[in-house]
């Protein structure tokens, strides 16, 4: 996971800076910092990091307001970097894996083995949203051939088997999918 893109985002550049340093010293891809929330946004629009290291307190607002957009709209997942009250206070909004709230002072090796779950968490996760995207759309055409089956059935006079037989071969003559075949029979049978 090491060459996952991360944004920086802190209330100084020098913050910034040694935040950077720390993760290209441990091989991370490090695309920009940030010294402002609005910037941050900006730049998680645009970049499309895998990940953003972002300092509690920003020039122009929290880091918690930066996580509402940045979380809120899927764009990446977020480690929020506070001390005790701003942690308890960031974990009721949002859940891990989309956040990890780690305590100030940093330790490197714990940002480190943070980044490392955060990058793994957003990939799996990532793998089960597309799946399920994948069975949504799964289940849109079976409903679409169950419905052009039943039409064929109740108008054609045939058994399923046949009304089946007959959607599998025109979708394999006009090289379209069962979808669109299904689509087709229904707008012009009902």
């Amino acid at each position: 996971m090491k060459n996952a893109v991360i944004l920086v985002a802190a209330k100084s550049a020098d913050i910034a800076n040694r935040i950077k340093s720390v993760l290209e010293q441990e091989f991370f891809i490090v695309s920009d910092i940030c010294i402002s929330g609005n910037e941050t946004i900006r730049k998680v629009r645009t970049y499309h990091p895998d990940l953003l290291v972002c300092d509690y307190e920003l020039s122009d607002m929290t880091g918690v307001q930066v996580c509402d957009v940045v979380i809120k709209s899927g764009l990446c997942s977020v480690i929020l970097l506070c001390n005790q009250v701003q942690k308890d206070y960031a974990e009721t909004l949002f859940e891990y894996p989309y956040l990890i709230c780690l305590d100030k002072p940093l330790n490197k090796s714990v940002l480190c083995s943070s980044i490392e779950i955060s990058l793994k968490s957003r990939k799996g996760i990532r793998s089960l949203e597309n799946e399920i995207i994948k069975l949504k759309q799964d289940i849109e055409t079976r409903k679409l051939v169950e419905k052009a089956k039943g039409l064929m059935i109740s108008r054609l006079r045939i058994t399923e088997e046949e009304a089946y037989n007959r959607m599998r071969k025109q979708s394999m003559d006009s090289q379209l999918a069962m979808k669109d075949v299904a689509k087709i029979i229904i707008s012009t049978m009902e």
